[in-house]
């Protein structure tokens, strides 16, 4: 569901609100990412309010130096440090010991993956600032280099303890809306140098969609956001084309209903699962099942009882 907000700060703060009670239970504690941009900085004081209304039941900030920029890199942990120090928010960083590989993004991603895995073993949620931009640049560059139209996206509001609250809100939106409010915030250098691909993208391809159809990149987001599934009964199947993409979120939709079903009947006709948890769980079983990876997988459920998935079966343990 893509929801609909005013732009301003107070516009992107009911997003983000909207989103929360869309995919996350209350007394939630979450983990949000700060680099110090301003994606980042304005979701860092959204869910510092979110914290004081006890919408969430705690909040810790991590960053993540890598040192590549020298003293930029130092000034930005600085400002971050400032920042939470302001607030009294606790802040976790983290700086790997080893220099990166040569291929610095695919090992600083690993990297922060690592560090957010972390976080979800102690029971947070891991929460971004990305932004619409940064989804349209994703889809761009991963159908570029041949990903399916159901894979195009790579990112969702909420998958496998990941939220992104802002996917709907367009960079240039939540910058003005920082000003208006007398936020400030560090910009990185590196974002502008055009050896990287999605930078190519961000400050090439995308001005020259934008100046064919204003607007373009915003609406690309979107429609991998809130693709609509074809009613049979207004002839949209099977004589007109339907995007392959539409059968990958009613697959998805799916078997988050089997799952919820499966739990219901568990637990007596009454799953006290958190939808968050079916969602992670649906999300493995549609990798397992689609042979996007083999991976054994179990989820801890209320009551002690443990949700085991293989590539041949689901189990459900009883508690002790």
């Amino acid at each position: 569901m893509v929801a609909s907000y005013s732009h301003n700060f107070d516009g992107l703060w009911s997003l983000a609100d909207h989103k929360l009670s869309e995919f996350i239970d209350k007394n939630q504690r979450v983990a949000l990412g700060v680099s110090g941009g301003a994606d980042s900085v304005g979701l860092f004081h959204v869910f510092c309010d979110f914290l004081k209304q006890k919408k969430i039941s705690a909040l810790v900030v991590f960053h993540i130096n890598f040192g590549l920029r020298g003293e930029e890199s130092s000034g930005d942990e600085a400002f971050v440090r400032d920042l939470c120090a302001r607030a009294n928010i606790r802040l976790s960083v983290s700086r790997p010991e080893k220099p990166l590989s040569a291929a610095i993004q695919e090992s600083a991603r690993e990297f922060r993956l690592g560090v957010q895995r972390e976080f979800a073993k102690e029971g947070f949620i891991i929460a971004l600032a990305h932004n619409s931009d940064d989804l349209s640049e994703n889809i761009i560059l991963r159908l570029a280099r041949g990903s399916s139209v159901e894979n195009a996206a790579g990112m969702t509001h909420f998958t496998e303890g990941v939220f992104r609250p802002w996917l709907e809100a367009p960079r240039a939106l939540i910058r003005s809306a920082l000003t208006a409010k007398k936020i400030s915030w560090r910009e990185d250098s590196s974002n502008q140098e055009l050896y990287y691909s999605r930078n190519k993208i961000r400050l090439s391809v995308i001005p020259v969609l934008d100046e064919l159809f204003p607007g373009a990149a915003e609406r690309i987001a979107r429609a991998f956001l809130s693709l609509p599934l074809p009613n049979p009964g207004e002839g949209m199947m099977p004589s007109a084309k339907v995007p392959m993409a539409m059968f990958a979120i009613a697959a998805r939709s799916a078997i988050e209903k089997l799952v919820h079903d499966f739990l219901e009947v568990s637990y007596g006709g009454r799953s006290p699962v958190p939808r968050q948890v079916i969602v992670q769980i649906s999300a493995g079983i549609h990798k397992i099942s689609t042979g996007v990876d083999g991976q054994i997988r179990a989820y801890s459920l209320p009551g002690g009882r443990t949700l085991r998935l293989s590539t041949t079966e689901i189990t459900l343990e009883p508690g002790i």
